[in-house]
């Protein structure tokens, strides 16, 4: 994957990408104070960036950015031999390629890849045609990208709460698992460019300052969800759906009727076709449930076997109320708060049990100060933190259930991270703003001594 032209045309590329941010950094916020924290933190996702391709390519030797890498490199032989080739495997289907086109696409043409694999081997073949076909170049644009859709997001909390972006920038831009997994060739950073574009658009709706420019966005970064990671995509209609409900429940209440009127024909309307249906439905639920099941702990085993970081999550095939309450309960603690140390068995085990133990304290913490009730009332404050939290609640459980180790787990939960660290940062700081109010307080009240005055 790394050769001798990484060493050389990285570099080049490094400083080319940073003269362009700076550019941007003084168009834009010149003296602003959240200007500050642009060049440092892409420069630390760069430094993270090599760092996880060293790891993957001299270390495991084995990865899904190595696929990845491979399948673009067909691309760009193509494309050394003539352009045309290089183009018709971006634009077109495999099938419709010459013959000339075709010869180079082993990986192209493999059945065993999904569509989403196959849109991403074209948009890292498109990328390798300006980056010569060498991997760090590459895998900087791919860092680039998820910076600009975790700055949006920082941006959005930025403009509610100004007074905290040490806080939101904290949350946003420097959280580790954020550093590291948003970058490289993977899925991961293009969906996280995708939701920052989508979550930007949205909320200028809230804000009622609707352009052009947001509708552009929004189809953009749909499409990246949906062309790679489409649960993603779902989960935040999901969010926003109920986000704007509480928003203007109060002040339309007709919004608050047609949502329950559409909900409750499609609750009636699922009820009665499952009731005809019982049988059939029972049995490919349950059949297919079990079988994934089995196939997930199959695969730990394996992967245990081979020292690999494994776990299982246990009862999941009850499908009783209480069962599927519990499942959502271990599929939640294993997303938010393990690995936990114990369980460490490699480097970036021990990096991602640190983050996990930090979040794990935190919660706790809050979850006391306030009294468990206020943990969740602080999201009902700004339409942002609601958002946040049930994107969180919703794709964090679901991340703990299909992966079935924690190195994908931790891609898989990535992009709620920036949503629910910044909700416990400020929550956090909400919390201890409040004890320094009422400490200012209580030493300026005058103490009662028992007697009347006069």
């Amino acid at each position: 994957m790394l050769t001798y032209y990484d060493a050389v045309l990285a570099p080049l590329y490094f400083i080319l990408i940073l003269l362009l941010l700076i550019r941007w950094k003084r168009k834009h916020y010149g003296n602003a104070p959240i200007g500050k924290y642009i060049i440092p933190c892409f420069i630390l996702k760069i430094f993270c960036c090599v760092l996880l391709a060293c790891i993957f390519n001299f270390y495991y030797g084995y990865g899904d950015m190595i696929t990845y890498f491979k399948g673009s490199q067909e691309i760009w032989n193509a494309a050394k031999e003539s352009p045309l080739y290089g183009l018709e495997l971006i634009f077109k289907p495999i099938e419709n390629c010459s013959f000339g086109a075709q010869k180079y696409a082993d990986q192209l043409i493999n059945p065993i890849h999904a569509h989403s694999t196959l849109s991403l081997f074209k948009f890292t073949g498109f990328l390798s045609i300006f980056c010569f076909g060498t991997y760090l170049p590459i895998a900087f644009f791919f860092s680039l990208l998820a910076f600009w859709g975790t700055w949006r997001i920082f941006m959005v909390f930025y403009e509610e709460y100004p007074e905290h972006h040490k806080a939101i920038a904290l949350g946003c831009l420097f959280a580790p698992s954020a550093l590291l997994w948003g970058t490289n060739i993977l899925k991961d950073p293009l969906c996280m460019y995708g939701l920052g574009l989508c979550v930007t658009s949205l909320f200028a709706i809230i804000k009622r300052r609707l352009k052009l420019v947001n509708i552009i966005e929004f189809i953009i970064g749909s499409i990246l969800l949906i062309s790679f990671k489409e649960y993603i995509f779902y989960i935040f209609l999901l969010a926003i759906l109920f986000t704007f409900l509480f928003r203007y429940k109060s002040r339309y209440p007709i919004i608050k009727t047609i949502f329950y009127f559409i909900t409750i024909i499609g609750l009636v309307a699922g009820a009665l076709w499952a009731y005809k249906n019982v049988q059939l439905l029972g049995s490919l639920v349950y059949i297919n449930f079990t079988e994934s099941a089995q196939k997930i702990q199959n695969a730990q085993n394996i992967q245990t076997e081979e020292g690999a970081s494994g776990y299982i999550l246990p009862g999941l095939t009850d499908f009783s109320a209480w069962g599927i309450f519990r499942s959502y309960l271990l599929a939640l603690n294993v997303a938010l708060f393990r690995p936990y140390i114990w369980e460490v068995r490699n480097p970036l085990m021990l990096l991602n049990a640190v983050e996990s133990t930090a979040i794990l304290l935190l919660t706790f913490y809050l979850l006391i100060k306030t009294k468990f009730t206020y943990f969740f009332k602080f999201a009902l404050q700004k339409p942002i933190l609601f958002f946040g939290l049930i994107f969180s609640l919703l794709l964090a459980p679901l991340a703990g259930y299909v992966s079935f180790n924690f190195g994908t787990l931790v891609r898989y939960k990535f992009p709620m991270v920036p949503f629910l660290y910044t909700y416990l940062l400020l929550l956090y700081m909400d919390v201890k703003y409040k004890k320094l109010n009422d400490q200012n307080i209580a030493k300026y009240e005058p103490v009662s001594t028992g007697k009347k005055l006069l």
